[in-house]
């Protein structure tokens, strides 16, 4: 058994940036696919918050940590990995930017956009999560899905010529799309 457990749920766009980031730094871990028991007793004693990706790992506050960006930091970090995670302010700079914008922007239109599709719960406050009507709930995830075309272009145009130490990284990325 691996010491670095990576708990997930296989179709989130956010589990999948930690869980081809473990395999492109080559750490040794192991995932477990947790769909259907983020709920449950035992995984909320570990992460009240629910979430994933989450990482199990001795040594953790808390023998935990969720939340994808702070993952890939944290084992950067640990493992020294400064072709992913540069020690240089300013390039380290347009990597936090990229996750930031992420994190920030393009993803909560992505999730409006296809959990309603995926069949995932949404967030509290959100049109599709609401006593809305269907033809409401629709025209809101298209609304979602049709402005996801100006950060998309804007993580493409600003983030497309990466520092040469992480043209490694996005390498590996297109090779796991392809």
């Amino acid at each position: 058994m691996a010491d670095l457990q990576l708990n997930v749920l296989k179709p989130s766009v956010n589990n999948m940036s930690v869980r081809v980031f473990v395999r492109a730094a080559g750490l040794d871990f192991e995932e477990n696919d947790v769909y259907g028991h983020t709920r449950e007793a035992p995984f909320l004693a570990k992460n009240p918050a629910h979430l994933t990706p989450m990482i199990e790992e001795e040594g953790l506050p808390k023998g935990a940590l969720w939340e994808s960006c702070a993952i890939m930091q944290y084992l950067s970090n640990k493992h020294g990995l400064t072709h992913l995670y540069p020690n240089e302010p300013e390039k380290r700079a347009m990597i936090d930017s990229a996750m930031f914008y992420l994190i920030g922007t393009l993803y909560p239109l992505l999730a409006r956009a296809t959990y309603p599709s995926l069949g995932f719960a949404q967030y509290a406050g959100e049109v599709g999560a609401s006593d809305a009507d269907d033809t409401a709930k629709g025209a809101a995830q298209k609304s979602a899905a049709d402005a996801l075309a100006e950060p998309l272009a804007v993580f493409r145009d600003s983030y497309k010529e990466p520092a040469a130490d992480v043209r490694g990284y996005i390498q590996y990325v297109k090779s796991q799309a392809a």
